[in-house]
């Protein structure tokens, strides 16, 4: 019998799992400190509704099914950022600005090799309503509080602004998608033969040529911006944008951590002004991506401005685990190895752990005693009670290692537990 899982899936164990929850609820206190809300979104969306919002591409990567109800065509949830704008676009009241947090799986097909997985584990937020540069530092700044909020602090940001890209096509007059697809992936790629074979058929004005050619070298700091201020004027608007969310970020404390690379567009067409990548120190993916989409929930209903961002989970993981980052343990309280024959002591000495808020398991396996014990502390238990051992049925022995125990009756040792956490003075 194959008992295999698919190729692009995996499971992950019950150390793996606690350790990425315990990042999750760090990322996420973060974001309600920032009084972002959660919204749980569901799994499955109608394919022609979700195309609307999303790259081609994107979408042929989903993952489709038929809606036994109707028999219309359905795909797993491709995009976080696209979903919440069909969600906000279906509300009645849309009083502004919304603050959004979600955490789930995105699902696309990858040639499933290596670490490549069907499914991608997210959490981020989205900030609906401003079209403010404000309002994309925050989102900035928010990112960069939970990854320190986790730990890292060795991170980069690396900004760009898509009106640069759009203000291009203008110049160059590609007006065909795929034309414009194929400039874009010359960049994405930094091929600069072919962006000069490119821009001299399109007989581009010199000035508009020397930057073409030079875009995969434009990374720096603020003083990359300045410099390509001056130079070409015909990117003042776009280059403005990127020098004031710079000033803003300064504020926030972050401008150490600013790098801008011109040459490097996002992945989705539906960004439309700041866009940016979070990569941290000595791991070659990025942590985290984000900008704004002022004209996707157009798409589907109304035209209100927005940015957001989201935190690749598992990449996040990783590096925490790869650099020991991790401190958490997922540590279980109380285990009751109860050898008497009805057990009732078993039952309300775990009964009242678990309402003062200790983690506490019983014993229900037929073993020697000393294999259970060994048990309990391999599984990560702090200690283990034992009922039963000798003649009296009103004692117990509490195991601190698996040799280290004391002895205590069961009324002294329930009328010393506290609730877990409390602090008396």
């Amino acid at each position: 019998m194959n008992i295999d899982i698919p190729a692009g899936v995996r499971t992950f164990s019950r150390v793996e799992t606690f350790q990425i929850k315990t990042i999750l609820k760090k990322i996420t206190g973060t974001f309600e400190k920032w009084a972002y809300e959660e919204i749980k979104l569901p799994y499955f969306e109608y394919l022609d509704v979700h195309r609307k919002g999303l790259d081609e591409e994107i979408i042929g990567r989903s993952f489709k099914i038929v809606d036994r109800n109707t028999g219309e065509i359905l795909c797993l949830r491709a995009d976080f950022t696209a979903q919440i704008a069909r969600y906000f676009s279906s509300l009645k009241k849309k009083d502004l600005p919304k603050r959004y947090y979600y955490t789930g799986n995105i699902f696309r097909y990858v040639q499933p090799k290596g670490e490549n997985l069907w499914e991608r584990l997210q959490t981020g937020i989205e900030l609906i309503g401003s079209s403010r540069l404000e309002a994309d530092a925050e989102i900035i700044a928010v990112a960069s509080q939970s990854l320190k909020d986790v730990g890292i602090e060795k991170f980069q940001i690396d900004i760009n602004n898509t009106k640069i890209f759009g203000i291009l096509r203008d110049h160059l007059e590609i007006d065909s998608d795929s034309e414009y697809r194929k400039f874009m992936e010359f960049i994405k790629k930094r091929e600069i033969f072919n962006l000069k074979k490119f821009i001299s058929e399109k007989k581009a004005e010199k000035e508009i040529a020397e930057f073409v050619v030079n875009v995969p070298k434009f990374q720096g700091g603020i003083e990359l911006i300045e410099t390509l201020l001056k130079k070409y004027p015909f990117l003042t608007e776009a280059l403005s944008q990127l020098k004031s969310i710079y000033e803003i970020l300064k504020d926030y404390g972050l401008s150490e951590k600013v790098m801008f690379d011109i040459g490097e567009p996002k992945e989705f067409s539906y960004y439309t002004g700041i866009v940016f990548e979070i990569f941290v120190e000595d791991f070659p993916k990025p942590v985290g991506q984000g900008g704004r989409y002022d004209s996707l929930i157009s798409k589907y209903d109304g035209s209100v401005p927005a940015t957001g961002f989201a935190f690749d989970v598992l990449n996040i993981w990783e590096y925490m685990k790869e650099k020991d980052l991790i401190t958490e343990k997922n540590y279980k309280d109380y285990f009751i190895i109860d050898l008497t024959p009805d057990k009732k002591n078993a039952y309300r000495i775990g009964k009242i752990l678990r309402e003062k808020g200790y983690k506490t398991g019983r014993d229900i396996i037929d073993r020697p005693l000393k294999d259970s014990i060994r048990f309990a502390f391999e599984n990560r238990y702090r200690k283990v009670i034992v009922i039963g051992l000798d003649s009296s049925e009103k004692e117990i022995y509490i195991y601190s290692t698996e040799k280290e125990f004391k002895k205590e009756s069961i009324d002294q040792f329930i009328k010393k537990i506290v609730p877990k956490g409390a602090k008396y003075t």
